[in-house]
């Protein structure tokens, strides 16, 4: 936190990033972990696209082959 003129400035405790990941896990654990109800949600109500889900494959594939066997 800092003070430019009358103003206070304060910087955020946690990134958007960790924030939204928390936010995530947090509602995956309302469907018990399951991913399943969600994706269906989003892909029946428009939000989640063909080519997110292309996108979302090609990160899994990389994971893959990055993870140690």
């Amino acid at each position: 936190m800092g003070k430019v003129g009358n103003f206070h400035i304060f910087d955020a405790g946690v990134s958007r990033d960790s924030a939204q990941r928390t936010l995530i896990d947090d509602l995956l654990a309302l469907f018990g972990g399951r991913t399943q109800p969600v994706m269906a949600h989003l892909i029946e109500s428009g939000k989640l696209t063909l080519d997110d889900v292309k996108e979302a494959e090609k990160l899994l594939r990389k994971l893959a082959k990055e993870k140690p066997e």
